[in-house]
């Protein structure tokens, strides 16, 4: 067999077109998490999903995520808050296979109305809510870390529950990011294997990985030459902007409902919130930043 042919899990021959649109498309996955800071693969994986099949897309991103969190908590490993981080990782366990099944036994068409309303719903939430109130509680770590494991084994977007933990126990920044990272580590490494025993995980999708390393590291250099030139906040509603059109298109891609459909409600309701509480949000961040 060629080195360069390809195979879904469903056994369909991957065009050659399409690999080289993947491996475009991750050029973006290192370049907006280094700019933003986050959302690597939130805005990639609803590009991919377009060309791929979610049992190939879900495992790509979740192998790179695992790669970058491994080094990122080498580096904060001083500051991570290890029990925090240790309780999301054990309860996270008990979701893998509830996203794992969703994965291999649900219709890529309902998987992918579901990534696409979770995309726009957090979208919404990183733009319109400023703050959480301080919870500072042990056991919120437990649904939390589930309902983790699950998104990151079926969708690879295991941060947000993460990051609203992070907000509501108000870890200071050093350990929050240590503490999401162990996690990250831990639990990709887990859904990896999870993925893998399944047979969602091929040898494939590895390959297609490799192929994209050259464009990921062009990504991560670009992303250190604009980091330094554009406002971070600026770039972060960029990022959201488009998490919100991609989150409608793969609505539509599933349904074949038409473009104007799927994007005029959620582009209109952006619009009346951004009028009614838009100035407000700015003022409460501009205030805790202060």
């Amino acid at each position: 067999m060629d080195f360069f042919t390809l195979f879904t899990p469903d056994g369909v021959q991957l065009d050659y077109s399409v690999m080289a649109l993947v491996i475009a498309i991750m050029f973006m996955y290192t370049f907006v998490g280094i700019c933003a800071g986050f959302g690597g693969a939130l805005t990639t994986m609803p590009l991919i999903t377009l060309l791929l099949p979610l049992k190939m897309a879900a495992p790509m991103s979740v192998i790179v995520g695992t790669a970058t969190a491994l080094y990122a908590t080498w580096l904060s490993r001083k500051e991570t808050n290890w029990r925090s981080a240790l309780v999301l990782i054990v309860f996270s366990f008990a979701g893998i296979p509830v996203g794992i099944y969703a994965l291999s036994y649900l219709p890529d068409h309902i998987m992918k109305i579901g990534l696409g309303g979770f995309l726009i719903l957090y979208s919404f939430y990183s733009l319109f809510i400023p703050r959480l109130p301080v919870y500072d509680k042990n056991w919120i770590a437990m649904p939390i870390g589930v309902i983790a494991g699950a998104l990151g084994s079926a969708f690879s977007t295991n941060g947000p529950p993460v990051v609203i933990y992070g907000m509501l126990r108000n870890l200071a920044p050093a350990a929050f990011r240590g503490t999401l990272n162990a996690f990250f580590t831990a639990n990709n490494i887990a859904i990896i294997g999870g993925l893998t025993t399944s047979g969602i995980l091929t040898v494939s999708t590895v390959k297609l990985v490799m192929f994209c390393i050259p464009t990921m590291i062009l990504g991560s250099l670009v992303g250190q030459y604009v980091h330094k030139r554009i406002s971070v906040n600026v770039f972060r509603v960029m990022v959201f902007l488009l998490l919100i059109a991609s989150g409608a298109m793969l609505i539509k891609g599933a349904t074949g409902i038409s473009a104007l459909s799927a994007l005029l409600p959620v582009f209109g309701l952006l619009l009346v919130l951004h009028l009614l509480f838009g100035k407000k949000v700015a003022a409460i961040r501009a205030a805790n930043q202060s």
